[in-house]
């Protein structure tokens, strides 16, 4: 079986007798991953790994002096690695998971460090339902004469009491119909007289 085969097998196997602290980290910080396995002295090189819930991701491996030897395909994107650190350079839920690091001595044995467990904080997603605008329906208002002069119940005491602008059409409406009468009651005198033949006479 390939080497790198075996390393994943007994990494998955052994994962479970970690202990392991637990982190829970915001979506968009860097995260800096700390593991430092017992035994580094006899150690060919480190291997970093993320265990999630039904399977493993290999990070990568690096030598004890911090050169990458081998890792995988996003880890540049992703990570950066610096004095047995791993650093996620901007977290994001799909980001989380157990992590942990393992010296490999002499091709057959690993000696692991310690775990850290690093979930997504869940605080961040608890939003703040929208304010709710409740609008009362509009009533029409009614437009009425604001008249002066009540008394103290609160009654008009006269209807004449209304603004000027009302009562100056009313007078100027009464007077015009004042003046038709009196012009239509000379005309209709002056035709009865002229076909009265009676009234000629007398003249």
């Amino acid at each position: 079986m390939d080497q790198k085969w075996l390393l994943i097998l007994v990494i998955v196997v052994s994962c479970q007798k970690f202990t392991s602290g637990t982190f829970k980290a915001k979506e968009g910080n860097k995260i800096d991953i700390s593991c430092t396995p017992k035994d580094t002295v006899a150690a060919s090189m480190i291997v970093w790994f993320r265990v999630l819930s039904n399977h493993m991701e290999f990070i990568g491996s690096f030598s004890k002096s911090g050169i990458r030897k081998a890792s995988a395909k996003n880890f540049d994107e992703l990570y950066t690695y610096t004095n047995n650190r791993l650093s996620l350079k901007s977290f994001k839920k799909t980001d989380a998971g157990l992590y942990g690091c393992a010296s490999l001595i002499q091709g057959n044995t690993l000696v692991f460090g310690d775990t850290t467990q690093i979930s997504a904080d869940k605080t961040e997603d608890k939003t703040e339902a929208p304010p709710t605008c409740t609008t009362k329906p509009s009533v029409p208002k009614i437009v009425t004469c604001d008249c002066e002069g009540k008394t103290a119940e609160g009654e008009s005491s006269s209807a004449f009491n209304c603004s000027p602008i009302m009562l100056g059409a009313l007078s100027g409406g009464c007077g015009l119909f004042l003046l038709l009468l009196i012009v239509t009651i000379l005309y209709c005198n002056r035709i009865r007289t002229r076909r009265c033949p009676h009234h000629h006479k007398r003249r």
